[in-house]
């Protein structure tokens, strides 16, 4: 099957997807159909689709939620969301989740490659060519051998309990961690989860054990359509940084770039002149030690060591140092190093960086320690 005339919008959802190969057989089916224009939405599916072939033709400049993507794509024919869940429940949740979002019909590919995937119309407006979305599923479910099935559109399912709201999260399991817009605010103990609000605030999460310090830092919770999951940020992982554009001698002298405990937004924050990233956290500082390897960007990492393990990755640019605090949190020294002035707008060399450091935790009695 090929319409000429077709112009196909694909959103790739997540680095499961692309770390396992299985988004490439989608993408030659797709270009086989029609023409192809491709994002990625999310942070860790733009990560992982660095330095991989869909570099060549994929749109990874835009960070951009998966919702805000398909509209993004809305004057294409036919638009696809291709995703690969923890299992299918989950991931035609978070479909659910999305599409409520879109006016127009999405298909989306959930899990291909798996005995479970599945490929889902989720019906849009009026409007719609629904014919053509109706033929390029079943070409799509052919060729990937996924049943397929139809679907309405519908928000996300909660219940109300007098001034509270209730959302279960499905596919928990024991040991996991629960993340809230990508922070760990604790760990599964129990398979049914109930996330509960009261007037917009997190009031509880049942079948957690509740890691404070994570939680106190959610603020305002739509449950509707908060991004709420278990597990890890990426759970497999298949790096490959050698295509990369990464700069054949580094900066002598630059500017340095604080992420505090928002490894999501590292892609953002860094620039040419970015000569050093210092992290403050355990789990954001792995996160961006790992995806800044494919800059040559080094990391200068805060932490305590309150590590979750939500992110699976190893590298690391050269000159890049984790350094644990003892007696105090990462938080605090986080904060205070930032408040103090030191970087503001000052272009610094590494051995210069370092030894700022280094004074300031010796100058306030903070004992620390170097981790490989």
């Amino acid at each position: 099957m090929r319409y000429c005339s077709i112009q196909v919008g694909l959103v790739i959802h997540g680095p499961e997807i692309i770390d396992s190969g299985r988004i490439f057989g989608l993408v030659h089916i797709l270009r086989e159909i029609g023409y192809l224009h491709a994002l990625v939405g999310g942070t860790m599916g733009r990560v992982a689709a660095q330095g991989s072939l869909l570099e060549d033709f994929v749109d990874i400049s835009k960070k951009m939620k998966p919702s805000d993507a398909l509209n993004y794509l809305s004057d294409m024919d036919v638009l696809i969301l291709a995703n690969c869940g923890k299992t299918t429940i989950t991931g035609e949740v978070f479909g659910q989740i999305v599409v409520s979002k879109v006016n127009k019909s999405v298909i989306q590919v959930e899990r291909p490659g798996s005995r479970d995937g599945r490929v889902i119309i989720w019906g849009g407006a009026d409007d719609d060519d629904v014919e053509v979305v109706h033929d390029v599923a079943a070409c799509l479910s052919d060729k990937l051998g996924l049943k397929c099935m139809v679907k309405l559109k519908q928000e996300m399912k909660i219940e109300e309990e007098g001034n509270l709201t209730l959302r279960h999260l499905h596919g928990a399991k024991v040991g996991e961690n629960v993340l809230i817009s990508g922070i760990v605010v604790g760990k599964v103990v129990n398979e049914n989860v109930v996330i509960v609000s009261n007037n917009g605030r997190l009031v509880d999460i049942k079948g957690v054990q509740i890691k404070k310090h994570g939680y106190d830092k959610i603020g305002n919770v739509d449950l509707q359509t908060m991004y709420i999951k278990s597990g890890d940020l990426r759970r497999g992982k298949n790096s490959n940084f050698s295509r990369m554009n990464v700069p054949q001698k580094r900066l002598e002298r630059g500017k340095v770039v604080f992420i505090d405990h928002s490894a999501d937004s590292v892609l953002e924050a860094i620039d040419r002149e970015t000569i050093c990233v210092i992290t403050i956290g355990d789990d954001t500082t792995n996160i961006c030690l790992d995806i800044l390897s494919g800059f040559g960007v080094p990391v200068i990492g805060i932490t305590d060591g309150d590590i979750d393990g939500i992110y699976k990755g190893s590298n690391r640019t050269r000159d890049s140092v984790v350094i644990q605090v003892c007696g105090t949190s990462d938080d605090e020294v986080g904060i205070a190093l930032q408040n103090n002035g030191l970087f503001d707008s000052k272009e610094r060399t590494m051995e210069e960086i370092k030894n700022i450091i280094f004074n300031f935790l010796k100058e306030r009695e903070i004992m620390f320690q170097i981790k490989d």
